[in-house]
């Protein structure tokens, strides 16, 4: 099994979510010990949005069906996954930026998904199954966008039928019993990984 996890925690080693994302590819490599993780820092990528020289080069290339160049990197190697595991922050009710121009270096038409004749995307990735993890400083409530966007586009545009989530609210919120509620999410993704089919 290819393992993807995608580090979107710009904090590196201070961020809470990375943490929970550590403990979650503990549960993972427990559950298939045959699988090989790979963990693509966003932060030490260049990744910038497509501007309009890369992007009529990528149109270009796209109607080519020519995926060789570097720039799909990001696409081929996301396509290719069996499982995806994304950590990010919850910044400003979605992510950071960083994870919005990957996002977009792996929307690629002819690689990561396709067309169909009645004009509708269908996905041409290999895995299945995306888990999303994020911390935020207050409450999420009704105002998850993040996770919304991403569940939108992985499930119509790329074919995933099994999303999974888990957050940690109100880590910065003074008073608030931020360990335990750490405790409580980390939990939580253990049982969650677990009973996967």
């Amino acid at each position: 099994m290819n393992i993807l996890f995608v580090n979107a925690c710009i904090r590196g080693e201070a961020s809470r979510t990375l943490g929970l994302c550590r403990a979650a590819l503990e549960e993972i490599r427990a559950k298939y010990p045959q699988g090989e993780i790979t963990e693509l820092c966003l932060d030490q990528e260049e990744l910038l949005p497509l501007h309009s020289d890369t992007l009529a080069q990528r149109n270009q290339l796209e109607h080519q069906g020519d995926f060789s160049h570097p720039m799909f990197r990001y696409a081929r190697q996301f396509a290719q996954a069996d499982l995806i595991l994304i950590g990010a922050p919850y910044w400003e009710y979605q992510f950071p930026a960083l994870l919005r121009c990957y996002i977009e270096h792996i929307s690629v038409n002819g690689l990561t998904f396709a067309y169909g004749e009645d004009g509708r995307p269908h996905g041409l990735c290999k895995g299945e199954r995306i888990f999303y993890i994020t911390t935020a400083g207050g409450p999420i409530l009704d105002r998850n966008c993040g996770f919304d966007y991403l569940k939108t586009l992985f499930s119509n545009m790329m074919s995933f039928t099994k999303i999974d989530y888990a957050a940690a609210e109100c880590t910065d919120v003074i008073g608030y019993p931020v360990e335990e509620e750490l405790r409580k999410t980390e939990a939580r993704l253990r049982e969650q990984i677990r009973a996967w089919d």
